[in-house]
């Protein structure tokens, strides 16, 4: 029987962005999950910047607009690195979307 799956956005790639997805596919070699995890959308603050991270960390999918990637049905859970200046509104941005909310 297959395991239900755990949509992950990501937003922000820098150091704690890679530690974060170092977590994430690490975590089912480690642990029993009761679910997949799916490193579904990137957001950073570029297109370019966006999708090379995409490429890079094994996302799905890439987007500039991290409101846009909160916002989508399909996220479970947002895992926040941006700068810290910036935590408070994804955060709250996030939990008014109704999503699970990581934040470093």
């Amino acid at each position: 029987m297959p395991k239900p799956r755990l949509n992950i956005g990501l937003i922000g790639t820098g150091f704690m962005g890679k530690a974060h997805v170092f977590g994430f596919t690490s975590a089912p070699r480690i642990f029993d999950l009761p679910f997949d995890l799916y490193l579904h959308t990137v957001a950073d603050v570029t297109e370019a910047a966006a999708a090379e991270a995409a490429r890079t960390l094994g996302f799905a999918a890439s987007t500039a607009d991290w409101r846009a990637m909160v916002a989508h049905s399909d996220i479970d859970l947002v895992s926040i690195t941006a700068p810290n200046a910036l935590h408070k509104e994804m955060s709250l941005a996030a939990i008014a979307a109704g999503k699970h909310v990581y934040c470093e």
